[in-house]
């Protein structure tokens, strides 16, 4: 039942007493008010029980009005925690009847409780030192506020929809330490909503735009667009290294806010399910709409989500990829997305060694990688200013890297494979590039070209006796071993009676070590599949180029023996693909063979007709690590005789 008469006039009666008298009446002023002061210091906790009892007018003016704290403090007067108390029952209660609790039915009700989301806010620009406290209260008013589905708070859509923007002020208002960043997104969906807000376009959230307006819309994204960025940027997640050029890098913590920022969908899957579009990814789309991505704080957010986070998929580097094709315009913008592209090669496995992606490299360069490589010669090459350093890195030292990294690892499968695709329409483009003059005068872009040349002529399907050129359907494998490839059974009946039957699916031990041809190194079986895969897919493309590069380098070979003045069977050739272009070496047996035992079973074993090459690569290459590290747990090394008549007859027909 209601209120009866009396009890409605003695409400009345508590009413007016709560009011302040007539001739004391707080005036809280405006800017533009002359005549509006506070009349009486001792009248000013009144301000504080009109508040509380819901009272309109007073509150509003109090976040319209210019207040100096050391006048009239919102939090030791008590009217922030007032405030604060108010939200805390926003998803709970229903506005209407929290108001009307406080002041019943009078028409100075305060009409919106978006009115005391703008007094925090208000708070917080006046007196900066509470907004940890507000940042530890407003969990309720997070969650109504976050959940861009429902829309409700105090159980309305329509204070929602009043609410959304003044709140979105107020967090970016909040992010002032890290103390209170770290409380604030205690609250999961926080983070989520404020990654979202940048794309609360007409393409994303088509349901928000109609709810709010363009405008208001536009301001949640830039705010959501600032506030993310603050947070990616921030510099207390990263830490100096005693690294070289004084580089910078991610904490663990720094790693994980990354991650978690970079990986989240950039629309609520509560209202499309099907996005996939992760916020990196939707950044670098929205940043080449405005033609924006290579100004600060674009380039560092890309840099520090890119490469400090690694927050890296295929989607990431199609739009990388696309943004050095199509959007790197001048000499600045081509180094950026170099940069970017050195950072999309390798996994970040742990905190100190990142190693090479077959899976990312493949794919990358299947969007084309080494094109973008090549262009990027073609048109900067001859400019000095390709060459100069700007913060550490230049075009030149970015390219080299990424070539460098292609060629550690092209011949692990996917890479090898992907290097097969797109090798003829690459070839094409160092013909072209190969002609010109003003590329080729400059030895820097010269050693550009030969890596690049060096990573196709180190790759291709090959038969393992003859050297024939193959295609995927024209390759027999061995049947024992399953490593060595050849173009016809002739072949492989061949080489089987030549030596490959005294090898096929044995190991190397120190009584075979002059007759044995496959894998020397690693010595041990390795210890589960998918290591056992990699090392099979490597040694099989390994065999397939072996012979074409003894026959391709036949002249230094040759004048490298001549200069030891030993016979070719005393001489070991190495070939090293962890270098790009590969290094070719030969030595003597006898210093090679350091281990006494190995030395005494090459004698034993091996055969005067034959000159030993042995081929070294990279297993896991590591984009750090260039030499070989204690145990050669990094090294891959395969031993192959060949005829000495098939060395000089290859060179003969070079010199006719």
């Amino acid at each position: 039942m209601g209120a009866s008469k009396k009890q409605r006039g003695q409400q009345r009666k508590a009413a007016k007493k709560e009011r302040v008298p007539i001739g004391t009446t707080i005036f809280i002023p405006l800017p533009d008010d002359d005549d509006g002061v506070i009349v009486h210091p001792e009248n000013k906790k009144y301000i504080v029980q009109l508040v509380q009892n819901g009272i309109g007018p007073v509150t509003e003016r109090l976040v319209k009005c210019n207040i100096d704290a050391s006048d009239f403090s919102l939090v030791d007067s008590g009217v922030l925690s007032v405030v604060l108390d108010f939200l805390k029952r926003c998803e709970d209660e229903n506005f209407i009847k929290v108001v009307t609790c406080l002041n019943g039915n009078s028409p100075e009700n305060l009409k919106s409780p978006s009115t005391w989301i703008c007094l925090l806010q208000k708070a917080t620009i006046c007196e900066p030192s509470c907004s940890l406290q507000i940042a530890q209260s407003i969990g309720p008013l997070v969650r109504c506020m976050c959940n861009d589905t429902e829309r409700l708070f105090f159980k309305s859509n329509k204070h929602w929809k009043e609410g959304i923007v003044s709140f979105a002020e107020l967090i970016h208002n909040l992010l002032s330490s890290t103390e209170i960043i770290n409380v604030l997104l205690k609250h999961e969906c926080l983070l989520r909503r404020v990654i979202q807000w940048s794309f609360w376009t007409e393409e994303h959230r088509p349901d928000i735009v109609k709810l709010l307006n363009v405008e208001d819309c536009q301001i949640i994204a830039k705010l959501g667009r600032g506030i993310t960025a603050q947070l990616i940027l921030a510099e207390d997640k990263f830490k100096d290294e005693s690294g070289e050029g004084g580089k910078r890098y991610a904490t663990k913590g720094g790693k994980k806010r990354l991650r978690s920022i970079g990986s989240t969908p950039i629309v609520n899957k509560d209202y499309n399910p099907a996005c996939m579009t992760s916020f990196v990814v939707g950044f670098i789309r929205l940043l080449k709409e405005e033609g924006s991505w290579q100004r600060e704080p674009n380039s560092s957010v890309l840099d520090r989500l890119i490469g400090d986070g690694d927050c890296v998929d295929k989607d990431v580097i199609t739009e990388v990829i696309d943004l050095s094709t199509n959007y790197a315009s001048d000499l600045d913008s081509a180094a950026l997305s170099a940069k970017l592209l050195t950072y999309i090669l390798c996994d970040d496995v742990t905190d100190d060694v990142t190693y090479s992606s077959d899976t990312r490299i493949a794919f990358a360069i299947r969007e084309g990688l080494i094109d973008i490589c090549l262009n990027f010669i073609r048109r900067f090459g001859w400019h000095e200013p390709f060459f100069r350093e700007k913060d550490g890195d230049s075009l030149d030292s970015d390219i080299w890297y990424i070539l460098n990294v292609i060629s550690g690892i092209s011949l692990h499968k996917k890479t090898a494979k992907a290097l097969r695709h797109k090798k003829n329409e690459i070839q094409i483009q160092l013909v072209s590039l190969e002609g010109k003059n003003i590329i080729t005068s400059s030895p820097n872009c010269k050693k550009l070209l030969d890596m690049a040349r060096s990573i196709l002529d180190t790759n291709g399907l090959f038969c393992c006796r003859c050297n024939k050129s193959l295609t995927k359907p024209e390759v027999m494998e061995c049947n024992g071993c399953h490593r060595m490839a050849y173009c016809s059974r002739a072949c492989q009946k061949e080489d089987w009676s030549n030596g490959h039957k005294l090898t096929c699916s044995k190991s190397c031990t120190e009584e075979t070590s002059g007759q044995f041809q496959g894998r020397v190194l690693p010595e041990e079986v390795l210890n589960n599949e998918r290591d056992t895969s990699i090392m099979k897919e490597l040694e099989i493309n390994m065999n397939m180029i072996q012979l074409k590069l003894f026959f391709g380098h036949s002249d230094t070979i040759l004048k490298q023996a001549s200069s030891l003045g030993i016979p070719l069977s005393d001489c070991v050739v190495s070939f090293d693909l962890r270098h790009c272009p590969l290094e070719i070496g030969v030595y003597n047996y006898t210093e090679f063979y350091s281990k006494p035992e190995m030395r005494i079973g090459f004698e034993k074993s091996r055969s005067k007709k034959n000159i030993t090459c042995l081929f070294g690569s990279y297993f896991y290459e590591s984009s750090y690590c260039f030499n070989d590290t204690e145990g050669g747990d990094t090294l891959t090394i395969m031993q192959r005789f060949f005829p000495h008549e098939w060395l000089t007859q290859s060179n003969e027909r070079m010199l006719t």
